[in-house]
């Protein structure tokens, strides 16, 4: 289970972190987020846990938890779902026979009416 800690320290490191987790249950992986010109904190981090149950009680023991005189929030982050691609359906966009597909499957506006197109660079030149 992948946990949200915020209201970071800026002087605590991943070690420490690492070991504030570890008094609740197996810690995977702890990520404090860096500015990457300063390289310092920004005051939030990830740490993952595998166990469900640890991560529960790991939540729910060190939210509202203080260390170096900053409360930490503590709880699940909300990992975002990527949507699958979806294949172009060319068969459901064409309305009208007139409508013409293009080689990479993407439908063709038709030319309505019966007006031809602009060539040249004079003015108003038809063809």
């Amino acid at each position: 289970m992948d946990i949200h800690v915020s209201n970071l320290p800026f002087k605590l490191t991943e070690e420490e972190l690492k070991a504030l987790f570890e008094k609740h249950g197996e810690v995977e992986v702890v990520n404090i987020i860096k500015n990457h010109k300063t390289r310092q904190n920004k005051g939030f981090g990830f740490v993952k846990m595998p166990n469900k149950a640890e991560a529960g009680t790991a939540i729910y023991k060190l939210n509202g938890f203080t260390v170096m005189d900053r409360k930490l929030k503590v709880s699940e982050s909300a990992t975002k779902e990527v949507p699958e691609k979806k294949a172009y359906n060319w068969k459901a966009n064409i309305k009208k026979k007139t409508s013409v597909v293009s080689f990479d499957g993407q439908p063709k506006r038709p030319v309505k009416g019966k007006h031809k197109k602009r060539r040249g660079h004079g003015r108003g030149t038809t063809y």
